[in-house]
């Protein structure tokens, strides 16, 4: 068997299992096309780097809440000026939409991107993991959205990291974001902040190679068929 149509044959069919998250599967084959896609739905250009499970501090975007937890939002693309942050949320299941959700990324909206960034270096200041949101640091310095000191830099390339959170106060903020727009990326749907999956095919249409055409087939079948609703077969 072709192993493109082995890999979303086994998404098609697993989807339908209770505790299958399809998103977290599938989620890096619709970044192949999320450019040219938000290009198509906003109307300008965008960068080609995302930053995927973007960290929103809750203590910032809710001040009377005291902590340093956070929720995700699964891409954050930035237009090519730089000056439009887009948040993007993505939903495989038409009924996975939870309200609870949607209040979060409106407050991260209103907030501002320039204030999230501030409460992500809080998160660093307090957490563990000060490797990995490095790399998040230092990715987001790449697309001129903070600056970080040379001597920080320096003290994380030590095996011990003493220091590093008092250095970190002077990471530079220095993003030109001042307007930030939500979008969802959903079955079906439409408005101004909705890309269906529709929206998608007509774009991989574009693109004659093997994975587009296979998960245009698939996009079809996620966007008719509710998941629990087919009768499963063997894969």
């Amino acid at each position: 068997m072709n192993k493109i149509d082995d890999l979303f044959d086994r998404m098609d069919a697993w989807r339908h299992f209770p505790n299958y998250q399809l998103e977290r599967r599938a989620d890096l084959f619709f970044t192949l096309y999320l450019k040219e896609v938000l290009e198509m739905k906003l109307g300008f250009p965008v960068r080609d780097q995302f930053v995927p499970e973007f960290p929103v501090r809750i203590g910032t975007i809710y001040p009377d809440i005291s902590t340093n937890r956070s929720f995700k939002i699964d891409y954050v693309a930035l237009s090519s000026d730089g000056r439009t942050v887009v948040f993007v949320e993505l939903k495989t299941e038409g009924q996975s939409r939870r309200d609870k959700q949607d209040e979060y990324l409106q407050a991260a909206c209103d907030t501002g991107f320039p204030d999230l960034l501030a409460g992500l270096l809080k998160i660093f200041h307090a957490t563990n993991a000060k490797q990995k949101y490095f790399c998040l640091l230092t990715y987001l310095e790449t697309l001129k959205q903070l600056q970080i000191p040379s001597k920080m830099k320096e003290a994380m390339s030590r095996s011990n990291l003493h220091g590093v959170t008092k250095l970190s106060e002077d990471i530079e903020i220095t993003t030109r974001a001042h307007e930030t727009l939500i979008v969802y990326v959903q079955p079906n749907g439409d408005g101004p902040d909705v890309i269906s999956f529709a929206d998608y095919r007509t774009i991989m249409e574009k693109h004659d190679d093997p994975i587009s055409r296979r998960f245009a087939h698939s996009l079809k079948e996620w966007a008719e068929v509710q998941a629990g609703n087919k009768e499963m077969l063997s894969t």
